[in-house]
């Protein structure tokens, strides 16, 4: 449910299992004897998520009488692997998200229907902006489109920081702003919660950092950075940790990607990193008021992009191309689809319909709105969508970082050893 931060965090590397490997290789989808089609449509997140799919599929169930849609969804890591043995066995979902991590190497074995002929009759895409909805394409082919947009956030409990008496976070903060304030938090809240959640782990926040330095995860499709850039970047999460400004290693290593699960939820830390597509769940999780600030700047800049919070695909073995579309269509840019589903995911793609939505939102879904209205201007170009082997250096990062911090390796050694491991996981 985590998009990108969920590979980090589960540890789960993408299974190919082989087709020899399974005695499936039907397609998931059925039809009756009088015509109406029963289609799949596979999604990951949690149960809030799942409520307001569900109800906005009833509304897509309710105008096409003779499509029954079958929904299933499970946790980010849970839905890699099904997914992974489903596509491999020819048994895909008719309609699936995707992550973006996995979206060149999905589509590179084919697993995707290319959607070039369904667009415009059947798939409208002129109501957005045309570089997001491109960045569902690979090697030019719109195999894709997303179904939101999020942004990275940190979602900052207000309640206990104003307790403390300390100021809320203001949009021109730097990383070392964040450092202090980290530090008032622990330090007047006697040591019981920390003011950060250890982000050392998280891939697309060292996305954003890097841009902010002017270098990006990847040039031409090899790795962009240094062992020297990793090494900053864990020196200063590390110096976090070790003031007491941020969780220590035992709390960070129990994250999960679920919000009723992170530091901040259970109490361990006034502020968190995550997409703010998720804050639905946390406000959900907490009677406390919660409060959406950017990432920390250098030079004005905060280093975030629009993200296709997930991307949706029809598979290229269904049986019913044209009705897996129509549900696709639906809830990319039906006004009713907007309403039903919020901010679950993220704004809603569609620009016209998000403004005619905007004016008529209230609680988590209204801050979402003007989180994103806020950092706008600040937003840096959606890069293309990585090479494959993205999702493993998010594990990869994950996995290292936690062998830093409860200093099995040192800042150094474990930028180096990240670095190499890097370099052979995107086969350069």
């Amino acid at each position: 449910m985590k998009s990108s931060r969920m590979i980090v965090r589960t540890g789960l590397a993408l299974v190919v299992v082989g087709a020899a490997a399974l005695t499936s290789a039907c397609s998931s989808s059925s039809t009756s004897a009088n015509g109406k089609a029963t289609i799949t449509f596979s999604w990951w997140g949690d149960s809030s998520r799942a409520k307001v799919t569900e109800a906005a599929v009833k509304v897509f169930e309710q105008r096409h009488p003779n499509i029954t849609v079958k929904t299933q969804f499970s946790p980010f890591g849970a839905y890699g692997q099904k997914l992974a043995t489903e596509t491999a066995g020819g048994s895909a979902p008719d309609l699936m998200t995707i992550d973006r991590g996995y979206q060149n190497e999905y589509a590179q074995r084919g697993v995707f229907l290319d959607l070039a002929s369904y667009i415009p009759k059947s798939l409208n895409l002129s109501d957005w902006d045309q570089k997001f909805a491109a960045s569902g394409k690979s090697d030019g082919k719109q195999i894709a489109v997303p179904m939101a947009q999020n942004s990275q956030s940190l979602i900052v409990d207000a309640t206990r920081v104003k307790a403390l008496g300390v100021p809320m976070p203001r949009s021109t903060w730097t990383w070392p702003d964040l450092q202090h304030w980290s530090e008032q938090i622990s330090q007047k809240s006697g040591g019981k919660y920390r003011g950060f959640a250890d982000m050392g782990t998280e891939w697309p926040a060292f996305e954003s950092w890097l841009t902010q330095r002017g270098k990006t995860l990847y040039d031409g499709g090899k790795i962009g950075f240094t062992a020297s850039d990793v090494e900053q970047f864990w020196n200063f999460t590390s110096g976090l940790r070790k003031s007491n400004a941020a969780t220590s290693a035992q709390v960070t290593a129990t994250i999960d990607g679920i919000p009723s699960d992170e530091p901040l939820l259970k109490h361990a830390a006034a502020a968190e990193w995550d997409w703010d597509s998720l804050f639905a769940s946390y406000v959900a999780g907490t009677s406390d008021k919660l409060s959406l600030v950017n990432l920390p700047t250098v030079g004005g800049q905060t280093g975030m992009y629009a993200k296709p919070a997930m991307l949706l695909a029809v598979s290229s073995q269904t049986k019913y191309p044209a009705q897996s579309v129509e549900l696709l269509n639906f809830l990319v840019n039906d006004p009713a689809a907007a309403k039903a589903l919020g901010t679950s995911r993220g704004l809603f793609p569609n620009l016209k319909v998000r403004q005619q939505l905007a004016g008529h939102t209230a609680g988590a879904t209204k801050a979402v709105y003007q989180y994103e209205q806020a950092v706008r201007g600040q937003l840096q170009p959606t890069p293309p969508a990585p090479p494959k082997g993205d999702d493993q250096l998010g594990t990869l990062m994950q996995r290292t970082y936690q062998q830093v911090a409860f200093g099995q390796l040192s800042v150094t050694a474990g930028a180096n050893q990240f670095m190499s491991q890097a370099k052979q996981t995107i086969g350069q």
